[in-house]
């Protein structure tokens, strides 16, 4: 792969996960009920994750195996906190997919359907 769509790709990822966030964030401030609760919990849990992630990059040293060598395993806490994020996203996704879907449904029943 060329160095642009590397490039491209690593700066699109977190900036999608930043966009879910904040969706997640503003359906949970308007909507009401059992959803409000759907979309704060994906909201935490790709805040959480991008957390952990991020500070387990910056704070975490590297581990050293024993010929001085840096090992290039992916630490525990990385995964995890990448996979709370992805969880997060893909929890978001799935809603706005929903959200959509239901709209749509309502559009063609009429305004008065539920």
């Amino acid at each position: 792969m060329p160095d642009t769509g590397l490039t491209l790709l690593a700066f699109g990822i977190p900036a999608i996960a930043v966009i879910l966030l904040l969706v997640a964030t503003v359906l949970t401030v308007r909507v009401r009920g059992w959803r409000r609760l759907y979309w704060a919990c994906c909201a935490i849990l790709i805040a959480g994750g991008s957390a952990g992630t991020a500070s387990a990059l910056c704070c975490l040293p590297p581990a050293v195996l024993p010929d001085g060598s840096i090992s290039g395993e992916m630490p525990p806490t990385f995964g995890a906190g990448l996979m709370l994020a992805f969880m997060g996203c893909g929890g978001a996704l799935l809603g706005l997919i929903f959200v959509m879907g239901w709209a749509r449904l309502r559009q063609r029943r009429g305004a008065n359907w539920r």
